[in-house]
């Protein structure tokens, strides 16, 4: 019995070690980063009854890393004294910041993002795939205001914003 509660002592330790050492690493740039591309490819997410079937990735992890890294060399460009991690649509600042996960813990907790500031990748049309050149790396606040818009959207906007003016 004794040799039981050590042995569940121990586990209970390595369990929130490793807890804490996945928050470290998945409110640090790669971690991050690493999660959202790979939750763009889990087939949960692909394969999800809701959603029409072409919107299933036509790049592959690797060539969204590239994608990223053109994005970083662009905005450097555009601001030569930042790191080229900015939002493509309001040019601020990304940031890394992810929630505790509750390990073991059934109340589900809300989802989502709670910080507008943090990375996100959006696809420039919502109705296609994300596919070359046509992702965007912006922040989730940007990307939540988007949302389900089109550029056939963007232009009716505009006409009508042209005819008020």
């Amino acid at each position: 019995m004794v040799l039981s509660v050590i042995k569940i002592h121990d586990w209970k330790k390595r369990h929130l070690q490793r807890a804490e050492t996945d928050f470290k690493y998945n409110n640090k740039e790669r971690g991050f980063i690493v999660i959202k591309i790979g939750d763009l490819f889990k087939p949960s997410r692909i394969n999800r009854k809701d959603r029409p079937k072409n919107l299933k990735p036509e790049m592959t992890k690797k060539e969204m890393w590239e994608e990223l890294f053109l994005h970083i060399e662009f905005m450097k460009e555009l601001y030569p004294d930042s790191n080229g991690r900015l939002c493509r649509y309001c040019h601020q600042p990304w940031t890394y910041i992810t929630r505790k996960k509750r390990r073991g813990v059934l109340k589900p907790r809300k989802r989502g993002s709670t910080h507008q500031t943090n990375f996100s990748i959006d696809r420039l049309d919502s109705n296609k795939p994300y596919s070359r050149g046509k992702i965007i790396f912006c922040c989730v606040g940007c990307n939540d205001r988007k949302h389900d818009s089109t550029p056939h959207d963007w232009s009716n906007f505009l006409r009508v914003l042209d005819e008020k003016t």
